[in-house]
């Protein structure tokens, strides 16, 4: 393959994300829209829940209840997630590239930042650099390719962590997460 044709598969996506953010911008009901009201059309159009990030209950919610009921169950995450997936491997073989994951994330995060009305700044800088060391986590096997069943296990972790009470559904009345009692004693070295 020449250099040419591998940048082809990256040339396409920057230009269905530009004409995405185009879109979005022409359409004045877009940003009148209320989340519960844009749900359908999101999930209708590809669009990822928001926000782009985050490890807490607020921003997987945020990410995953592609609904928008307040809401994920384990059938949205594995969706958007697979979705998410499908988006970043551009060229097909079914695995993502650090590169391919890195700019699926941005482009997500781009979205957010467009939809907020701002540029990016030091915080968009340092998320994208830390997609690249997420990626180093993810990929487990160190092989540089990330899969479709690493990225499944992600989701199984993050599904268990916030869904507390074992109901099924990630919600607020999901119970903070106890942390195991500290030792003081215990200060974690060794002799």
């Amino acid at each position: 393959m020449t250099t040419s044709t591998l940048r082809l598969p990256l040339l396409l996506a920057a230009t269905a994300s530009a004409l995405l953010c185009a879109a979005c911008a022409s359409n004045p009901t877009t940003a009148a829209a209320t989340p519960a009201a844009s749900a359908p059309a999101a999930a209708t159009t590809g669009t990822p829940p928001r926000p782009a990030g985050g490890h807490g209950l607020t921003a997987t919610i945020g990410s995953y209840d592609a609904n928008r009921d307040g809401t994920v169950t384990r059938a949205e995450m594995d969706a958007v997630r697979l979705q998410r997936f499908q988006r970043g491997d551009t060229n097909g073989d079914g695995w993502l590239s650090e590169a391919e994951y890195v700019a699926e994330y941005e482009t997500r995060l781009k979205q957010q930042y467009f939809d907020d009305g701002k540029e990016p700044d030091d915080f968009y800088t340092q998320a994208v650099k830390q997609a690249s060391v997420r990626f180093a986590i993810v990929d487990r096997d160190r092989n540089g390719q990330y899969t479709l069943e690493e990225d499944r296990a992600v989701g199984e972790r993050v599904f268990a962590q916030h869904d507390t009470n074992g109901d099924g559904v990630i919600s607020r009345d999901d119970p903070p997460r106890e942390r195991p009692a500290r030792n003081d004693a215990d200060d974690g070295k060794t002799n």
